[in-house]
């Protein structure tokens, strides 16, 4: 099994929101329901008048120690066999919104109209067809990229100033060089 994974450089993130967009758009999202399967965050660090402002883009990290999965009292949040993507059953959601409660990644959100929880799927329809989720695929300044974990794994650092939820083993590491990928994940 080939596990994925996300690649994310903060220096690059221009906060455009493309990603988002394409994630909305790819999945078909609804909008008014308060959800959004990738948000880009902005963090404000320091003390004025040194005020330093962050975009960070974050979705569902398909953990491998997902707590979401863990606390679901209904068996909905499973690991897919095939890639490790962590997917939701909606047909088994019992709406208790736990998972959303303990995931640090704030992944899990509840649909007001359906009454069940949704979250990023990792695009497992483009990937077994070979191509990137939508939200990496139109990332203008590649601030945002995908690929197989054993070559993400070990790139960057697993923290970043500001974010928390490495106890849950997130498949995600932040760049702090310039390409620490080898091959097509370069732009």
């Amino acid at each position: 099994m080939e596990n994925y994974g996300w690649l994310l450089d903060p220096k690059r993130c221009i906060e455009c929101r493309a990603c988002e967009s394409a994630c909305k758009q790819w999945n078909q999202v609804e909008i008014g329901v308060g959800v959004r399967y990738r948000q880009v965050r902005v963090r404000e660090s320091g003390v004025f008048p040194a005020v330093r402002m962050q975009a960070l883009s974050g979705a569902c990290n398909h953990c491998d120690d997902p707590y979401c999965m863990k606390v679901c009292p209904g068996k909905a949040i499973y690991r897919r066999a095939q890639d490790g993507l962590v997917q939701i059953d909606q047909s088994k959601c019992l709406s208790c919104q736990q998972c959303a409660k303990l995931c640090a990644h704030q992944a899990p959100q509840f649909n007001t109209r359906t009454k069940k929880m949704e979250k990023c799927t990792g695009c497992f329809d483009r990937i077994e067809v070979g191509l990137q989720p939508a939200c990496a695929e139109v990332c203008p300044t590649a601030a945002l990229r995908w690929g197989k974990w054993s070559d993400i794994a070990n790139a960057g650092s697993e923290s970043w100033e500001g974010y928390v939820g490495a106890y849950t083993k997130p498949h995600l590491r932040f760049v702090t060089d310039p390409y620490p990928m080898k091959g097509n994940q370069e732009r």
